[in-house]
């Protein structure tokens, strides 16, 4: 296996951006799907790697994974770790091929390696290729990540079963495949179409997942306990991938906020300013907030919209992201091309690490 050159081993703060929004991809299909893409941990030809990645090296990792993976191309550890390292660089065409090279001697390991395959198929875009990994790897989180795939083509009948197979496994793997299976089998039509909005949005496919829910969800009954909440959560989403007609259409749909929610609304309207250049409207709202909405809430809010504007103004995104500490306002300010003010405020992890490292 050929191994890049050092220089180019550092990641570009798009490839790192791209990696961290996987990682941090939820909807339905989220949480702990990609944890593993790390890799094992007791092969001794991988220990130096897992060392370096860990304490943020990311570059050090890359070329140590690139190592072992060229001394033992089907040791699964170096597979994934390498897999792992190519995807940061947004290479998901090398990341395939090195866990590919691994299925052959997997063993035990290989219903692993086919869901990570599922997932760098994800990062790249092709549905396809999730589906038949994902199911090839027979684990829960692969039926539900294959269940995801069938809705979003439509076929909510295969997508059905394979959730209940998947919700038969326990664990939070059977609260999502439950969630989505009780918007299936729901009488209304337009409640069971929320399954293949919420599909596409967990599957990355955001602006069509939003472009696809608006006249389903401004039509949900008014009888509806939860017609206002997803509302908002549309709404919500469509303005954080910059859908803002879209947003201001199911706004507008939303007569009364939910209780306790008027702040939620207020801050969809500012990220919609935002995203549509209007700046200083955007702080307006947002500072009309402060003491109005609860912190987090409000710190996650701004963090949205100063991601949603940090090529185009760098300003405005500092102005927005600066006064936080978490993950979401370093990766705006990353995205700005801060790297200063995203080490300070990064709370701690990974990206913290690799800030620190000197990313």
């Amino acid at each position: 296996m050929t191994r890049p050159a050092p220089h180019s081993l550092r990641p570009s703060p798009v490839a790192l951006r791209a990696v961290l929004l996987l990682v941090a991809s939820g909807g339905l299909a989220g949480c702990d799907m990609i944890e593993g893409l790390i890799g094992g941990g007791a092969d001794a030809a991988c220990a130096e790697a897992e060392t370096l990645l860990k304490a943020g090296d990311l570059p050090g990792a890359a070329d140590a994974y690139g190592a072992a993976a060229a001394d033992s191309p089907t040791a699964a550890c170096a597979a994934t770790g390498y897999a792992f390292t190519l995807l940061q660089q947004g290479d998901t065409s090398g990341a395939d091929a090195a866990l590919a090279l691994a299925e052959p001697e997997a063993g035990e390991a290989l219903p692993q390696i086919k869901l990570r395959r599922a997932l760098v198929a994800l990062q790249a875009g092709n549905l396809d290729d999730v589906a038949t990994h994902a199911k090839a790897s027979g684990l829960p989180q692969g039926k539900l990540l294959a269940a995801e795939v069938a809705l979003a083509d439509g076929e909510r009948e295969d997508a059905a079963a394979l959730l209940a197979e998947a919700k038969a496994a326990g664990g939070a793997v059977a609260s999502a495949a439950g969630d989505y299976l009780d918007l299936i089998e729901d009488g209304d039509p337009l409640v069971a179409g929320l399954s293949e909005a919420q599909a596409l949005w967990a599957l990355g496919e955001r602006k069509v997942a939003v472009q696809s829910v608006e006249e389903l969800v401004k039509n949900l009954s008014d009888e509806r306990g939860d017609r206002g909440d997803q509302l908002l959560i549309w709404a919500g989403r469509a303005a954080s991938v910059g859908e803002t007609e879209v947003a201001r259409s199911l706004l507008e749909a939303l007569i009364f906020a939910p209780e306790g929610q008027q702040w939620r609304r207020v801050a969809t309207r500012a990220i919609v300013h935002c995203a549509d250049g209007e700046g200083e409207q955007c702080l307006t709202l947002f500072d009309t907030l402060e003491g109005n909405a609860p912190s987090d809430g409000l710190a996650d809010a701004r963090a949205t919209a100063a991601f949603l504007v940090a090529d185009q103004d760098a300003d405005l995104a500092k102005k927005l992201a600066s006064p936080y500490i978490s993950n979401p306002a370093a990766r705006a300010l990353l995205e700005s091309g801060d790297r200063a003010a995203a080490r300070e405020s990064a709370p701690g992890g990974m990206l913290s690490d690799f800030l620190k490292a000197g990313g």
